[in-house]
């Protein structure tokens, strides 16, 4: 089958798969590269001396964290002939933004339901992933069969190593960007690193455990299920973690606080992005409507909702809005996690169709 974006495999030790990305890659690397350098001088002010200084502290925490992702990072760059800080930047780009937050973009939506609730009897994960319109050419699906035995499949941006995606044990994971007033610059761990360290996990407990004692001085949030109908969402901020759980076997979040543990914070996020608020009562009211009724199609629904469109669930491009703060739904994204399925679009789903694809890693 033919699909819309590059489908990259890599297999080896951590070096061997970045090399390999690197390789395949090498075009879409570079020039999301030189988008954010230029994205980063327009708006931010901070020149390519600044990134690679930054890119280099990135390295040092990395070296520290997870060894095997500092070598993955490494490897991406030999592969595709870009100097490691800027490799390195690109994956801790989430928290440069911290550089001024009213540059802060992204308006995701992400929902689970668990078997109980599904038709099918299946555990679904999805995601609509509102971003940057210029980042959708420089995508791609990346499949990583590591040494360990343990493979990945992530939707992300090139040379990007931890995003979006689910496992050979069937765990996955969405992402929504959150902010409060306590986030600032400092010595924390890449939110993408997180991602990938919780995917290189094969236990429920211990993906958990990697986010709950990773370094931060952000706040984001991940949604998280496993085959056979497990799911939370930790909604995470500078000195603290909640932890929520479906109700009645389904599960929305999108970019406002709603956890136990937030209500002494200020939401700075939702100020910029207050669409946060339709989304997620949308997405929960029909996902509490449909109860024991869900399915891909039903999933869809949700994520094809056009309400208070442009900012809508199915998010598209707003001309009131400047060129550089432009963003879209850049995938939609749907995970059939006790059979790893994962379905995919490139762009906002109303537009293009979902496409499927099975990492060789779950048998034909």
């Amino acid at each position: 089958m033919e699909y819309p974006i590059p489908i990259i495999k890599t297999k080896g030790n951590p070096f061997e798969c970045g090399h390999i990305h690197g390789v395949s890659a090498k075009d879409k690397i570079s020039r999301n590269v030189d988008y954010y350098l230029g994205w980063w001088s327009r708006n931010l002010d901070l020149d390519i001396n600044y990134v690679k200084n930054y890119g280099s502290k990135v390295l040092e925490i990395l070296e520290k964290f997870d060894k095997s992702i500092h070598k993955e990072i490494l490897g991406v760059s030999e592969g595709s002939e870009i100097e490691p800080e800027l490799i390195s930047a690109i994956n801790g780009r989430y928290e440069l933004a911290w550089a001024s937050k009213d540059q802060l973009m992204g308006g995701c939506t992400s929902i689970t339901s668990l078997p109980g609730s599904v038709k099918e009897n299946n555990t679904l994960l999805a995601q609509n992933w509102d971003y940057r319109l210029s980042v959708r050419e420089n995508c791609i699906i990346l499949e990583i069969e590591q040494d360990s035995g343990h493979s990945i499949v992530m939707h992300t941006e090139a040379g990007i190593i931890g995003q979006k995606g689910f496992n050979s044990e069937g765990l996955g994971l969405v992402i929504n960007a959150m902010v409060s007033d306590r986030d600032k610059m400092g010595e924390t761990v890449p939110f993408f690193a997180v991602c990938r360290a919780m995917l290189n996990e094969s236990r429920f407990d211990k993906a958990v455990q990697v986010l709950l004692k990773a370094p931060r001085t952000v706040s984001y949030n991940v949604m998280m299920a496993m085959r056979g109908g497990v799911a939370v969402d930790l909604e995470t901020h500078p000195f603290e973690t909640s932890v929520i759980l479906p109700e009645n076997g389904s599960m929305v979040h999108t970019n406002h606080f709603v956890g136990e543990r937030c209500f002494y914070l200020v939401d700075e996020f939702v100020k910029d992005e207050p669409s946060s608020i339709h989304r997620y009562h949308i997405a929960h009211d029909i996902l509490k409507a449909k109860t024991g009724n869900h399915s891909l199609e039903t999933f869809k629904q949700i994520l094809m909702n056009h309400f208070a469109y442009p900012a809508s669930i199915c998010h598209h491009p707003d001309s009131e809005k400047l060129e550089d703060k432009q963003e879209e739904t850049i995938t939609s994204v749907i995970y059939e996690l006790d059979c790893g399925k994962l379905f995919f679009t490139d762009g906002p789903p109303c537009e293009n169709d979902y496409y499927l694809y099975i990492p060789d890693f779950i048998e034909k």
